[in-house]
């Protein structure tokens, strides 16, 4: 499968008082971009969850994240999601971020579980097949 990618135009609000993107903003990208790639394969946790009143999504359970190059306001960063690598019960999806002249501004990875509600008690479970090959097709 191919890798998903998304712009990111870089606001003001997005930035710290060094004019660059304050940290955080690429895990919330991350976040974002995991969202759109799954919604783009056709895997939509909103009506999963209204399906599925047990199902938790997918819970982030690690994250990681280097910076190499500053991204700065108004710039247009590209965000590539690579599809998920699964694995028993969790899976991982990297990222990176380049800036406008293709040079790498962060990468990183997540790791996620297929998370239901099981006695009242968050888990992680295996991802129903139909999901897995909407991820991996």
């Amino acid at each position: 499968m191919s890798l998903f990618g998304r712009s990111i135009l870089v606001h003001w609000g997005d930035c710290d008082p060094a004019r660059i993107v304050f940290h955080p903003n690429f895990i919330r990208w991350m976040d974002e971009g995991f969202t759109e790639m799954a919604l783009a394969r056709g895997v939509d946790f909103a009506a999963l969850q209204r399906e599925d009143p047990h199902f938790r999504g997918a819970p982030l359970v690690d994250v990681r994240c280097g910076f190499r190059a500053p991204a700065r306001y108004g710039q247009v960063v590209t965000h590539e999601v690579s599809p998920p690598v699964l694995g028993g019960r969790s899976f991982r999806v990297g990222h990176r971020f380049l800036l406008p002249d293709g040079s790498l501004a962060a990468e990183g990875e997540q790791v996620r579980i297929w998370g239901r509600e099981v006695d009242g008690v968050l888990r992680a479970v295996a991802m129903p097949a139909a999901i897995a090959a909407a991820f991996t097709a």
